[in-house]
């Protein structure tokens, strides 16, 4: 049944496979040439599990479906561990808890429920929850419609029916997957209850958003006409004005032809529906996601931003893995690209889902089985959770171990669902099965963590001047052990420590430390050497002897240092001027050169392919690393 689905419908997928990469980098050096191409809450430890028992050991049931506040402060999450919270006294019936990052405090916000609670939401302060549940005994009992319902606390006061029909009654059908607005004024929630609003008699299942201020309920998955087919996976905007959601409905937006289910806004103000999940140019997505899964949309706090995972091509051109990905749409800009990503660009070499986006829309964190988003990614199996700073365009992973390693398990022993990311992008929090993530964790249920993403600051030790290119940089924290550079506008490439990396005059270097579990260096340093003006000087060895065979000279710079020697060899025979290419001589125009670099730099040669003699013009130029070039010299013998 669709309401017993996990929230977003997460949970491991079939058909995945994922690839193993390794890589690591920590160092940088002068050398060789580039390669082509509000805080949060301070929390003790970087990773931390949440759903432990009173006395802080394991809890004695399963913890799951993770949220948390804008300023990372307090996280809810749903679980059947008895005595998690004061209050608990149903057993190991699931109940949703909410905790205090900063003090530890803990809440039981379904408290005395007679029936399993799952799935919350949380405002953006922390102080009201959404959840569904399947409870007869909230908001005053009497609940016996013999489904779930979504309800809402606020703090410590009474639990709220959000999904009550439209004459205050019970609704007839089974309600789930509540999102609450940031301002806690606004729930929306999927249900497929037909007395929600008056007039809904398409028997499908519908998105619906409640006030909680005035107690009015509006339908939300409709277009210029009632929906016909099924919706779900609602989220809504800071001030309830925007809502996301999936459908399968052909009739919400004029011409819906592609046969699969879209992604939708929906303007609760200018009553107008948008079709989100199309690519720049309107072209509609060719695919959606492989049943049973849907499409999980979410949004930024203003509705500006739609995140969503789809199967689709089309959407983008540098769509190529036929994987499902992870897409961001700006909806004032009308734009659609492809952000399941690494911070070199590299897009990932398995499936990417479940998005979840932060308040102000520069972070996104999802799930992946990909391998090749950060290095080192080295189990090579099972998901792993990801934060993507949207505007720095960087990649980074959350769930690895207090200690900077690794999760275990694979796909079905290392069960993550939906992520949660602070407004800041400091504070992940998901649920995973992993039993090495903190230490002592031994029972063998999904748990639910915090990582603290921290920034490592990157420090430039020494700078490179005119003379010397060579230069090196650190981070303030010692496990930011990798660094991502980037040269002006070329892609970004990490730097490792056998990487020998060139400064280049004219041109300016970001150098921004990161590592496992930390988000990468927002600001890192730029640097951009001195201009080197003078130039390299060359000169060209007397010739011996009655021909010639190797030309040789010397070369010399005080500057930036040489980078090459250039020298134009032509004789002059019986058949003409012959001038030497590069791999033979060749008749032709006496005025033509041809310069050909020479082996060596400060001692340089150039061998010919045979020994010449006769009338002999050799030219020769020498070119430094700013790209000053010396004077051309010449010298003309005559040997016979």
């Amino acid at each position: 049944m669709i309401f017993a689905m996990p929230h977003r419908l997460t949970g491991p997928r079939p058909g995945r496979r994922p690839v193993l990469v390794a890589a690591t980098g920590i160092v940088l050096a002068a050398g060789c040439l580039l390669p082509a191409g509000a805080s949060s809450t301070s929390l003790p430890e970087r990773t931390l599990r949440v759903s432990t028992a009173a006395g802080g050991g394991d809890a004695a049931g399963a913890s799951q479906n993770p949220v948390v506040s804008v300023d990372g402060r307090f996280a809810a999450f749903e679980s059947t561990a008895p005595g998690l919270a004061d209050g608990d006294t149903n057993g190991d019936v699931s109940d949703i808890v909410a905790v205090d990052l900063t003090t530890k405090a803990r809440r039981l916000v379904s408290e005395n429920g007679d029936g399993p609670s799952l799935t919350p939401s949380i405002s953006g302060d922390g102080r009201v929850v959404a959840f569904t549940s399947y409870a007869t005994n909230f908001a005053g009992g009497g609940d016996t419609n013999g489904q779930p319902d979504v309800f809402v606390r606020d703090g410590r006061g009474a639990i709220v029916r959000a999904s009550t029909a439209f004459d205050g009654g019970l609704a007839n059908g089974p309600s789930y997957q509540p999102d609450i607005s940031s301002d806690g004024r606004w729930v929306v929630f999927t249900s497929e209850a037909s007395n929600i609003v008056q007039g809904d008699s398409n028997g499908k299942a519908d998105v619906f958003a409640r006030n909680l201020t005035t107690n009015r309920t509006l339908l939300v998955s409709t277009g210029k006409a009632a929906s016909n087919s099924r919706s779900s996976q609602p989220a809504v905007s800071r001030d309830g004005r925007y809502v996301v959601f999936e459908s399968a409905a052909t009739n919400l937006v004029d011409k819906d032809s592609n046969g699969v289910s879209d992604v939708f806004i929906r303007d609760q103000v200018a009553e107008r529906t948008e079709r989100v999940s199309v690519a720049t140019d309107g072209t509609q997505q060719d695919k959606a996601v492989s049943p049973p899964f849907t499409m999980a949309p979410d949004l930024s706090a203003d509705g500006r931003y739609v995140v969503f995972e789809s199967d689709a091509t089309k959407l983008t051109t540098q769509d190529a893995n036929k994987r499902t990905d992870i897409f961001l749409r700006d909806v004032r800009a009308k734009t659609t690209r492809l952000v399941s990503a690494s911070s070199v660009n590299v897009q990932g070499n398995n499936d990417s889902f479940n998005p979840r986006i932060s308040a102000n829309g520069q972070f996104l964190t999802f799930q992946s089985f990909a391998s090749n988003f950060v290095p080192p990614d080295e189990d090579g199996v099972g998901e792993d959770v990801f934060v993507r700073d949207l505007r720095g365009g960087a990649t980074s992973v959350a769930s690895i171990t207090s200690t900077g390693g690794l999760p275990t398990g694979g796909p079905e022993g290392q069960f993550l669902q939906r992520p949660a990311i602070s407004n800041d992008g400091r504070v992940a929090v998901f649920a995973a099965t992993s039993s090495n993530l903190v230490p002592g964790d031994t029972n063998n249920a999904a748990d639910v963590f915090v990582r603290r993403m921290d920034a490592p600051a990157t420090k430039l030790e020494r700078r490179p001047t005119s003379k010397r290119l060579s230069f090196t940089v650190s981070a303030d924290d010692p496990k930011a052990d990798l660094f991502l550079c980037k040269l002006d506008s070329q892609p970004a490439f990490y730097c490792k420590p056998t990487t020998s990396i060139r400064a280049v005059y004219g041109k300016r270097l970001t150098v921004r430390a990161t590592g496992a579990g930390m988000l990468v260096d927002p600001e890192g340093v730029d640097i951009a050497p001195r201009k080197d003006a003078r130039r390299p000087t060359i000169r060209v060895t007397q010739p011996r002897g009655r021909s010639l065979r190797v030309v040789r000279g010397r070369a010399a710079d005080r500057g930036s240092g040489l980078a090459r020697v250039e020298v134009s060899v032509v004789y002059f025979s019986l058949k003409g001027c012959q001038l030497f290419t590069g791999r033979r001589f060749e008749t032709t125009n006496c005025l033509r050169q041809s310069f050909v670099a020479a082996k060596g730099l400060r001692r340089w040669t150039l061998r010919l392919p045979r020994s010449i003699k006769g009338p002999i013009v050799i030219k020769a130029r020498s070119v430094d690393r700013a790209g000053n070039r010396s004077t051309t010299v010449q010298r003309a013998v005559v040997l016979a």
